[in-house]
């Protein structure tokens, strides 16, 4: 055995584990390491919460291959180390295969993308180690062999844990961590966290409840942020320029994917190496410029939360957030991105692009993480969708099974604590209702629609359509929308914005049929990126202008507010346009979102048609025509702590914000298909059962309301600890309006030209190649430029009417001729022509759009 020396103890580990340190280089432990091998050696449960870069990995597999190393029995899977990253981290799998090869661990990773005689291979001889998702662990349990194998499990590792307690993947996960309890009595569980503001909550999520040594490790790594406030985007890129240059690596974190499009639009364009990264990209593109970065190729890589987590993307020495990051634990994981060192500093700077409040949202956020202020996790209790699916997911594993038994099972997950026997046997009447399971005389048998259910249902993750967008007028496509988007909000008359203009729907049925509009309202859209702001950060911002301190900014602030009394977190302002009031409030985004439903609805049944959205900041009501601003007043003041939850339940269950959700919950409960069409969804809705309903109004209030902080308002205004001001719409209320203009019609657009550049990229094409004739079915992005069999670079593309004219473009372009040709309409004529024009990037997919546009006009006349 082993001891490495440190200032805090003494840490027991195997010899074979010490020369495999010696031959990677880790002749000293991170503090995290020091402090959790110990108590993991010890075989307990463990949670251990640590900022980026501080060997978070090595501190759990370390003690975990002690063990196993010294265990007697090596039969079947030991170590199941659970990931939520979609794609997994390669440096961390690299590091834990190394280990693996030096200490003879037989290590595999399974995941939707494992090719199938590697699965086939897993099944057959199991590793000792498996690396899986979440999602993944559910297919296990319901396989056969890899299922036997799992009955072995003795350390389960939970990655990033923090990211799946909040999140139905995460509820979705402590059933089935109690599923393999049942399989593999007492394994020990072992957290690992970035840094979180309640850490006893998710230690009882890892656990069940059980006991669990909370190792917290957040101070050994120290933080510098600053923040610097810009007049507007050209300032602000000049900015992000200048620190380009000072660094050597430089993460550029936004909050949504249009404002990483136009970031990295506006830097490429003035001849900055750096790239953009983030979900809707695909995944070559992404790992593309995650080795760009690493390999020293750009100085920058623009990314949202993509890149929060850990993935590997070598040394940042700088981190940019582009305007405020909304919230404390978002900044923390971001700059701690930097510095991955011990004993560096994680160094990074907020720059507030052209609004005072983001600027003061900032100083706020950067403040509460210098002094560990950090939100805490809030996890759902009783969600009834993920029940719904688990109770399946259980039929489906073990064929018959005790309905008394599987409550038990669900009871011991966290989540679950609190469930009635009476609430659960609803949902399994529900579900037999929708043939999904059978129950008979206690027993839940497994229906054959089971399976398929099973199958279209294993992540919590809803699977969106999108759906095609045709302008009437020019017969052409304009978008998609999303199916979230189009359940919500989307009726015949109804207005929305796309391409940088306001549209109205004149039909629905498997396409949307839009016109141009000029109204000036417009349904709310692209709200699902947006970080909330949480209640105390929008208080402090209030509480800032109240003060009127810090500095010279803030002050200009209230400058330019002269002559108007300034909202803060003690007052209230309603202000009055024609048509439209605007409240501004210091309540955060949650909160004014709950206060926007209560009104818009109380207002409608006056009024008519009312419609209300809201910001972190301000609740906006548009009206049918002019109203006194003093019948606002009266509807706050006259709201009830004890009546507002009731009120907004009966709200919701009429309104057409939840029929997305509802949608969600219907096809967890079996009610809808997967893959049923949305306009016969939308029709439907009304008819679900209460279990849906009230589960699709209860994930609403949790995901997008705030009740408490909401009743807490109420209370305040009651007692005029909060005041109300009626005014003329002030430069603040307008703030709201202005932050999106910069990108508004910009960023859609970008958007657009990205999924024309994913359509493109996963064509179909059928090469040949003129020098030897061999053909190769491929898609375009990786489509080969030599003939696998030849050599030969004359690679045409075989249904092309000029083959030899594609094989040369082809020759002499690359990939870039194939994007071209592979545009609806593009023949090898039109692609020179396009290629000549020497254009790439956007200008590239613009050339092509136009020729498809061009060519959806034209085409009747080519066929006669």
């Amino acid at each position: 055995l082993f001891y490495i020396s440190s200032p805090l103890q003494h840490v027991m580990l195997d010899e074979r584990i010490k020369k495999a340190m010696k031959k990677f280089g880790l002749l000293e432990l991170t503090p995290p390491q020091q402090k959790a091998i110990p108590e993991i050696i010890k075989g307990k449960h463990c949670l251990l919460i640590a900022p980026t870069g501080m060997g978070k990995t090595e501190a759990a597999l370390l003690p975990v291959f002690h063990q196993f190393l010294n265990s007697p029995s090596r039969e079947g899977i030991k170590i199941l180390y659970i990931t939520p990253l979609r794609a997994l981290n390669r440096d961390m799998l690299h590091r834990t295969l190394q280990w693996g090869k030096e200490l003879h661990i037989k290590i595999a990773v399974r995941h939707g993308d494992t090719p199938k005689h590697e699965r086939r291979m897993q099944s057959i001889k199991p590793p000792d180690m498996l690396i899986t998702t979440p999602e993944t662990l559910q297919i296990l349990l319901a396989g056969k062999r890899l299922r036997n194998a799992l009955k072995n499990v003795r350390w389960l590792i939970v990655d990033e844990i923090h990211e799946l307690a909040s999140s139905e993947r995460g509820i979705q996960f402590s059933i089935a961590m109690e599923r393999l309890e049942e399989l593999s009595k007492n394994f020990q569980r072992i957290g690992l966290s970035a840094t979180i503001g309640n850490a006893n909550e998710v230690a009882k999520f890892l656990s069940g409840g059980r006991e669990v040594s909370i190792i917290n490790v957040f101070m050994e790594k120290s933080m510098e942020i600053d923040v610097e406030y810009t007049d507007g985007i050209e300032e602000a890129i000049e900015k992000i320029e200048s620190e380009l240059k000072k660094h050597e690596s430089t993460l550029i974190f936004v909050n949504t994917r249009d404002t990483a499009e136009l970031l990295g639009a506006k830097l490429i364009e003035r001849k900055n190496r750096i790239e953009v990264h983030h979900g809707s990209l695909s995944k070559e593109a992404r790992i593309e410029a995650e080795e760009k970065f690493k390999n020293g190729i750009i100085k920058g890589l623009i990314c949202t939360s993509s890149l929060e987590l850990g993935i590997d993307i070598g040394r940042a020495d700088y981190i940019i957030q582009f305007n405020s990051p909304r919230q404390v634990t978002r900044i923390v994981q971001r700059i701690g991105r930097s510095g991955h060192r011990i004993g560096r500093v994680a160094k990074g700077k907020i720059i507030a692009c052209g609004s005072t409040e983001e600027y003061a949202e900032s100083l706020i956020i950067a403040e509460k993480a210098l002094k560990n202020e950090i939100e805490e996790i809030k996890i759902r209790k009783n969600n009834l969708a993920v029940l719904a699916n688990q109770i399946a997911a259980i039929a489906n594993e073990y064929g018959e099974i005790n309905a008394q038994k599987v409550y038990e099972i669900v009871r011991r997950a966290y989540p679950f604590h609190a469930l009635s026997r009476e609430t659960f046997m609803k949902v399994v009447e529900e579900l037999k209702r929708n043939r999904v399971i059978w129950l008979e005389n206690e027993k839940i048998k497994k229906k054959k629609r089971a399976t398929f259910y099973f199958i279209d249902n294993i992540s919590m993750i809803p699977d969106e359509k999108s759906i095609d967008v045709i302008d009437v007028t020019a017969n052409k496509s304009i978008g998609k929308l999303d199916e979230c988007f189009v359940t919500s909000y989307c009726s015949t008359g109804a207005k929305f914005i796309m391409a940088g203009r306001t549209w109205e729907i004149v039909s629905m049925d498997e396409k949307i049929k839009v016109a141009p509009s000029k109204a000036s309202h417009i349904v709310p859209d692209w709200i699902g990126e947006e970080i909330p702001v949480p209640f105390e950060v929008a208080q402090e911002v209030g509480e800032l202008r109240r003060t009127n301190k810090k500095n010279d900014i803030i002050k200009k602030e209230a400058e330019k507010m002269a002559g108007f009394f300034i909202p803060s977190d003690e007052t209230l302002t309603i202000e009055k346009g024609r048509n439209l009031i605007v409240i501004v409030t210091h309540f955060g985004t949650r909160t004014n979102e709950t206060f926007a439903k209560i009104l818009g609805a109380l207002l409608s049944q006056r009024y008519g048609g009312v419609e209300a959205s809201s910001d972190a900041y301000r609740i906006y009501l548009q009206l049918p025509y002019a109203i006194d601003a003093n019948v606002v007043k009266e509807i706050l003041l006259g709201l009830k702590e004890e009546t507002i939850e009731e009120l907004l339940r009966i709200i919701l269950k009429r309104s057409q914000f939840i029929k997305w959700e509802l949608v969600k919950v219907a096809r967890k409960f079996g009610a809808i298909e997967k893959d049923a069409d949305y306009t016969a969804i939308r029709h439907l809705a009304e008819f679900f059962d209460e279990v849906i309903v009230n589960e699709a109004i209860e994930s609403a209030i949790w995901n997008r309301m705030d009740i408490e902080h909401a009743k807490m308002v109420i209370r305040k205004l009651r007692e005029g600890k909060v005041k109300i001001v009626i005014q003329m719409l002030s430069p603040i209320s307008m703030e709201g309006e202005g932050k999106k203009k910069d990108f508004l019609r910009f960023g859609i657009d970008i958007e657009m030209l990205n999924a024309l550049k994913k359509r493109l990229e996963e064509k179909k094409i059928v090469l040949k190649c003129m020098n030897c004739g061999h053909e190769m079915e491929t898609r375009v992005y990786r489509a080969p430029l030599k003939c696998p069999k030849c050599g030969s670079k004359m690679l045409g593309i075989a249904k092309e009417k000029k083959m030899a004219k594609s094989a040369s473009l082809i020759a002499t372009y690359g990939r870039k001729a194939l994007l071209v040709m592979a545009g609806y309409g593009i023949g090898a004529d039109t692609a020179a022509r396009i290629l000549a024009k020497q254009k790439d990037g956007y200008e590239l997919l613009r050339e092509i759009m136009e020729a498809e546009i061009t060519y959806s006009r034209t085409r009747r006349f080519w066929e006669i």
